[in-house]
């Protein structure tokens, strides 16, 4: 009986920390994707070695985004 009540103890502990890793991931994963769009947003304004007004915009909008952390659909 004793085996049994550590094995679900273990078991509680682990669906948290899953759940706990899975939140953490997903947030990182939303900030990658935004570093990425910065990124593609700069490679593109610089390909003709000049940045547009809306260019610039839109690059200091996502770069904003990533230093927040929140993911609004800008696209």
């Amino acid at each position: 009986m004793e085996s049994g009540l550590i094995v679900a103890v273990a078991s509680a502990v682990l669906a948290v920390v899953s759940v706990f890793l899975g939140t953490k991931y997903r947030k990182w994963l939303a900030k990658a994707r935004l570093f990425a769009k910065l990124l593609d947003d700069i490679i593109a304004a610089a390909e003709d070695d000049k940045i547009s007004e809306e260019e610039f915009q839109s690059i200091v909008a996502t770069a904003k985004q990533v230093v927040n952390g929140s993911e609004a659909s800008s696209e």
